[in-house]
């Protein structure tokens, strides 16, 4: 098939990944030409080469409003963005592709799903925003494609916006994330960007609470919260890693004992659940969004959103579980392959549009 992948533009499509939404779009496009479809990647200039790729703005959007102003400018990414869809999308309307699947964050492909040639998907890897909500309230969401989510949680959430959703859950590479460490240590781990939202401190109460020692690896996505709340409470025998590849996280994770996941927020997924399982490392959660439908008590221990002692009782009985369990539940559940099928299923239903199979449809 010919598809489209409208990809969003704060950040490049590139390692060293900044978040989620660009390690699973370069993970989604690459999988996609792997399996023989022609694909175009619309995004920033700065993304990835090796990506089949069409630049619709030269650099990404957040890092393009850095060199310009010395910081972030809201308005400005967000004008910017809107123009470069605008565009996107007024081409789009005179294209011949099978497929236009929207993994952006932009309102705009939405407002202009209803001048394509044929019906956009779009996947909600966010929760409800506000400008989406705008866009879907004026217009109706029959008139801005389909839609797929990442989760049920996430899908409860978009509800009464759009009563028609599927839902298929993300998926991660299970070839790569995989036990590539040494042997596996008496130790915790946490892994992300280090924010509030992320509970990083907490994390570490946790972990000190559980007498773990803990290693922290991602990039500062708030310093004040860093520098205030993290780097204080990190003990002689605990790590930060800092910016890592992911071959190095892998590493890591690989030889924990346990992995740490402390969202502050309802989360529409969790990738960072799914890898560490697939590494074989079980997981101690706050259950926030979707982390209920990930985690299972034979790989993992579902803790009370906030309750530090909880966490640490939860952790110390992760280490009894079995990591042959944890991969397994990831390959059988979580893995990229599966995802993929399931899309390249739903790809060919949208063919034919009046067979389209909503069996996972949420109401």
């Amino acid at each position: 098939m010919k598809i489209a992948i409208i990809g969003h533009l704060k950040h490049p499509i590139s390692r060293p990944y900044h978040g989620g939404l660009e390690m699973f779009t370069h993970a989604y496009v690459r999988d996609l030409v792997d399996r023989g479809h022609d694909v175009t990647l619309f995004a920033s200039g700065d993304s990835d080469p090796s990506l089949p790729l069409q630049p619709i703005v030269a650099k990404s959007t957040v890092e393009d409003s850095i060199d310009r102003f010395g910081r972030v400018d809201h308005q400005y990414v967000e004008g910017f963005e809107d123009e470069a869809y605008a565009n996107l999308m007024a081409r789009l309307s005179k294209s011949n592709f099978d497929v236009i699947h929207n993994h952006s964050i932009s309102p705009v492909p939405l407002q202009f799903a209803s001048v394509l040639p044929k019906p956009m998907v779009t996947t909600l890897h966010v929760p409800v925003l506000d400008r989406l909500r705008s866009v879907l309230r004026n217009r109706g969401s029959y008139r801005c494609g389909e839609f797929i989510n990442i989760s049920y949680s996430n899908a409860t959430a978009w509800a009464d916006l759009l009563p028609h959703q599927d839902v298929i859950h993300n998926g991660v590479d299970c070839e790569f994330w995989n036990h590539c460490g040494g042997p596996r240590q008496r130790r915790a781990v946490w892994f992300g960007r280090i924010h509030p939202d992320k509970g990083t401190a907490v994390a570490i109460d946790a972990a000190h609470a559980a007498g773990l020692p803990i290693d922290v690896i991602g990039p500062p996505s708030d310093r004040a919260y860093f520098d205030r709340e993290v780097m204080p409470r990190l003990e002689s025998s605990d790590v930060y890693h800092g910016l890592c590849s992911h071959k190095e996280i892998c590493g890591i994770v690989g030889s924990a004992s346990v992995a740490m996941i402390t969202p502050c927020w309802d989360e529409p997924f969790g990738l960072v659940v799914a890898e560490a399982l697939a590494c074989g490392t079980p997981v101690a959660a706050f259950g926030r969004g979707a982390i209920g439908e990930i985690l299972t008590d034979d790989v993992g221990r579902v803790i009370q959103p906030g309750n530090v002692a909880s966490l640490a009782h939860g952790a110390l009985q992760c280490l009894r579980l079995n990591s042959h369990d944890c991969r397994q539940h990831a390959r059988e559940n979580f893995s990229l392959s599966s995802m993929m099928s399931k899309y390249e299923s739903y790809y060919e239903a949208m063919q034919t549009p009046a067979t389209v199979n909503r069996s996972t449809m949420v109401a």
